[in-house]
């Protein structure tokens, strides 16, 4: 009797090492080849155009258009030599107009670079601010179409100009002001983040 409850025993637990296996050998077919493509299940895989949508915080919303930041690129400014400068903070910021005149005035401005019915929809400034100093700058400008398609880029000469008052640049000051803050709190003695590069 010892012998046969032995038996069964011994059954028992191959079969239970076997279905252990089988499952294992199971979850290792569904990797995927490339660690990168795995996904939480529970929560659908977002499209381009939600992935894109995420990259972008909203600054404001005025009469003219509507504000929006590169949530990616906020960070101190780095110089050729790859110095970081922590008294100039710079981001991307993405302005669309919304504003009928002004939508009609940059139409007519840009009309000899638009192919079919193309409209022009927005712009991407690389703005750069000068903490202590209150003051900022367009380093860069550059106007697409509702194709997404680039038709105009414009370089700026001009150096820093003080920040006007209640204007989508103040409140983009004001959102470095506490990127600056939450930096020094978070890192005291750790390397401060520098996202961009002033060339």
């Amino acid at each position: 009797m010892k012998k046969i409850a032995f038996i069964v025993l011994a059954c028992l637990l191959l079969t239970l090492h076997t279905s252990a296996l089988a499952a294992r050998r199971q979850q290792v077919e569904d990797v995927p080849e490339n660690p990168m493509d795995w996904h939480i299940s529970s929560s659908p895989e977002l499209s381009e155009k939600e992935k894109e949508a995420a990259r972008w915080s909203l600054i404001l919303e005025n009469d003219l258009g509507i504000y929006a930041y590169d949530m990616g690129t906020l960070g101190y400014v780095t110089n050729k030599k790859g110095t970081v400068d922590t008294n100039l903070v710079g981001a991307t910021v993405k302005t669309l107009f919304t504003d009928k005149k002004v939508l009609k005035k940059v139409q007519e401005q840009y009309a000899s670079k638009l192919e079919g019915k193309e409209k022009v929809q927005y712009c991407l400034l690389d703005m750069q601010y000068n903490m202590a100093d209150r003051t900022y700058t367009v380093k860069e400008m550059q106007v697409f179409t509702n194709k997404n398609r680039l038709i105009e880029t414009k370089k700026n000469k001009t150096g820093f100009v003080p920040i006007p008052e209640k204007s989508f640049a103040e409140a983009m000051y004001e959102i470095c002001q506490q990127f600056v803050a939450e930096t020094a709190t978070a890192g005291a003695g750790e390397e401060k983040p520098a996202l961009l590069s002033n060339s």
